[in-house]
């Protein structure tokens, strides 16, 4: 989501996720886009050879492209912002570039602020948000506010809400 949020505020973005990105892909976008700030979700997912692309580009600020006939380098100040469920699978040198933040899991206020503002900007009302985002944490035992947006998506009033909660409860304990 902070992601997401960065791409829409900032228009010299780039937004790409891991498991779809190669070095190629990437390096051809930096010299297209030359943006200010490179957003990656999924950083975990992308091959270690293609994580060097943004190493270099950390490290040095520098972005290069070596091939047959071809050859171009450039000087780039992006910054580079990623997310990861787990650092595991991300490269130690490319890791030590990174400020590393671990996300602390949401109170019920923080998580029925988030839900409530996200469930807002879905176009749905404030009471049918409320009962959304409080069900999902209480009945359903669940901490994604896209869980909560997924709902919102297919309920639009309290008695959809309550039905979709059920079904949901009921296929759990299958």
């Amino acid at each position: 989501m902070f992601l997401l949020e960065m791409n829409r505020l900032f228009k010299s973005t780039i937004f790409v996720i891991g498991s779809n990105t190669t070095k190629a892909g990437l390096t051809n976008r930096l010299f297209d886009y030359r943006p200010k700030f490179v957003l990656v979700d999924e950083l975990e997912k992308m091959s270690y050879s293609d994580q060097n692309s943004l190493l270099h580009l950390m490290e040095n600020s520098m972005v290069s492209e070596t091939k047959i006939n071809k050859a171009r380098k450039t000087i780039l100040r992006s910054t580079v912002f990623a997310s990861a469920n787990s650092t595991i699978k991300i490269s130690e040198p490319l890791l030590s570039r990174f400020l590393v933040i671990k996300i602390p899991d949401y109170s019920f206020e923080e998580f029925m602020n988030i839900a409530v503002f996200q469930l807002k900007r879905e176009k749905i009302d404030e009471m049918t948000a409320r009962t959304i985002s409080q069900k999902v944490w209480q009945e359903l035992e669940k901490r994604d506010i896209r869980d909560v947006i997924k709902i919102g998506r297919l309920a639009r009033n309290k008695q959809e809400v309550e039905l979709i909660i059920r079904i949901l409860k009921r296929s759990e304990n299958k």
